[in-house]
């Protein structure tokens, strides 16, 4: 994942590998007050408990003189705040810190708390029985805030981190729907071409068929549609297969209630058969199997190519770099919903939004404080006070860019931010008046862009196509008013034939799609295809995800 999807905005920083402990003694009658009080020091007479971890050292994280990963002002706000002292057993860098974490595992020796980047570890743990049940501790223990935190997408995250109705871990939690899709295309030429903005997928083909034939940016030589190499996500084709109601790649329901993989689908084969004609008309670039999003974007840059799919984020990465040159905007684009291929509303495939989860030893005596640091930094999320602003920025408290956020060992992210950004960020942009966004620095980080780019500050173009009414969060915010959303269905640990297969059929199946579209195999390909899929493990996997599923009813 490209670094502009995530670095620009503290609300969508994906979580690095945090591994945290725990719980060592000490009695914390007093940790489970409310944190409801800014920062200030741990009085005299308060039990402190000691609560070890083990950390991968973010490279990025500009320390204050006298501060590190060890000591910083961020553990120190812990300590004065919920009388809960952070100590790190190591700290190591991502790759170091992988392998440390692995050999603790084996050797039955995990710190009291910390967490796993996904559900292999997690599930090995599980089966070694090393890790608590964390049910009656959350339930008692989690302020209401932290509950609803972890209910947005419906509790779906939570429910990947049960086994037999047990919560083994606290998932580390981001948003589902941030990896819905979008449709982005040059308005200018839309314009200049004088056609309609898309409303349907015939609007689409049509709209990729005169950028083909017409040559809007005048190179003597355009394409349709943005395509890569790996064939989905930025750049790619899952929101095009959406707007045929087909969801490659992810675990759907079918008619009876069955879980069924996507891919495999009719609906598949008919986005396939369509691709397969724009190709042999010459609007898609025939060297897309060779490229990257980034080479790809060479295109885009030398106005050879006006529409694409991808993520709310595209205007900043890779399109600003091809829409600004010299700090002047010199590409016009605009984002849309996904369009349908018939009178069915488009819905956008999105996945699980779980960055790893965190787990507390059996041994652990405290269990509760692990509950309470998430208690801590689900109340700063909702409405930040100026002194506890010391969790995003370090003892300056001003954002300086340093990046202290990373210090905390337990990050969870709003499930639905963006979704509540789509209605306050167009009508504080609006009104000039930030008031209502509660003082979250990613929201004013992206309001300040937008106002800038509003007073001529070309910079802030890729967050004011985001942010301003009409943008991708207030598209994202129609999705779900619109219940627009396809979530995959399959949450669980990897099956023994995913672990064996998978690999193996992901790669089969790009393999014949893209021959499929570049015409290198006849669209009846696809029912070959589905037939090998299925004798190559694709049978058994269906099956070992409907045994599963029927377990989760």
């Amino acid at each position: 994942m490209k670094m502009w999807k995530r670095t620009t905005a503290f609300g969508f920083v994906a979580c690095a590998l945090v591994l945290s402990n725990a719980c060592s003694s000490g009695n914390t009658e007093e940790t489970t007050k409310s944190a409801s009080n800014s920062t200030s020091t741990a009085s005299s007479d308060k039990k402190v408990v000691e609560l070890t971890t083990v950390r991968s050292n973010p490279s990025d994280i500009k320390w204050d003189p006298g501060e590190s990963m060890d000591k910083n002002a961020v553990y120190d706000a812990y300590e004065n705040d919920l009388g809960i002292r952070i100590k790190n057993v190591w700290v190591a860098d991502s790759k170091q810190a992988e392998q440390k974490l692995n050999m603790m595992i084996a050797s039955n020796d995990i710190p009291d708390f910390f967490s796993v980047n996904g559900q292999v570890q997690l599930q090995q743990l599980i089966d070694a029985d090393m890790i608590m049940d964390l049910t009656e501790v959350f339930d008692k223990y989690a302020s209401e805030e932290t509950k609803k935190h972890f209910t947005k997408d419906g509790g779906v995250q939570m429910k990947s981190a049960q086994v037999d109705g047990k919560l083994l871990a606290i998932p580390l939690s981001d948003s589902p729907y941030n990896s819905s899709n979008y449709l982005w295309i040059r308005k200018d030429w839309l314009t200049k071409l004088n056609l309609p903005e898309p409303k349907t997928m015939q609007d689409v083909l049509k709209i990729a068929e005169e950028f083909t034939n017409k040559d809007p940016g005048g190179t003597g030589k355009s394409y349709g549609l943005a395509l890569h190499k790996e064939l989905m996500d930025d750049y790619g084709l899952s929101g095009f297969f959406n707007g045929y109601h087909a969801y490659p790649g992810i675990w759907q329901k079918d008619a009876d209630g069955k879980l069924v993989y996507g891919s495999i689908q009719p609906q598949t084969k008919v986005a396939l058969k369509q691709l397969q004609d724009m190709y042999k008309a010459g609007q898609i670039d025939p060297e897309f199997g060779t490229k990257d999003p980034d080479k790809e974007n060479e295109l885009v840059a030398a106005n050879k190519i006006g529409m694409a799919y991808g993520g709310f984020y595209l205007s900043a990465w890779p399109i600003a770099s091809a829409a600004i040159k010299d700090n002047k905007l010199v590409q016009d684009w605009q984002v849309y919903g996904l369009p349908s291929i018939d009178e069915t509303p488009a819905k956008t495939q999105i996945g699980l939004g779980v960055n790893g989860y965190v787990v507390v030893s059996k041994d652990c005596k405290n269990p509760e404080a692990v509950i309470q640091l998430i208690n801590q930094w689900v109340k700063v999320q909702l409405k930040m006070s100026d002194q506890e602003k010391v969790y995003y920025n370090g003892k300056e408290l001003e954002d300086k860019g340093k990046l202290y956020f990373k210090a905390n060992p337990i990050r969870v992210l709003a499930q639905d931010g963006y979704i509540q950004a789509g209605i306050t960020l167009p009508k504080a942009i609006e009104s000039k008046d930030p008031s209502g966004l509660n003082n979250d620095p990613d929201l004013i980080n992206r309001y300040d862009a937008a106002q800038k780019y509003l007073n001529g500050d070309i910079s802030g173009w890729f967050h004011w196509m985001i942010a301003k009414p009409g943008g991708s969060f207030s598209i994202m915010t129609q999705y779900s008013k619109e219940n627009r959303f396809e979530q995959d269905q399959f949450f669980g640990a990897p099956t023994q034939t995913m672990q064996d297969k998978k690999g193996i059929l992901v790669a089969k199946e790009r393999e014949v799609f893209t021959k499929i579209i570049m015409n290198h195999a006849s669209i009846d390909e696809f029912d070959k295809f589905v037939t090998e899929w299925n004798k190559l493990g694709g049978e058994e996997m269906t099956k070992e995800v409907n045994d599963w599923y029927a377990k989760q009813q």
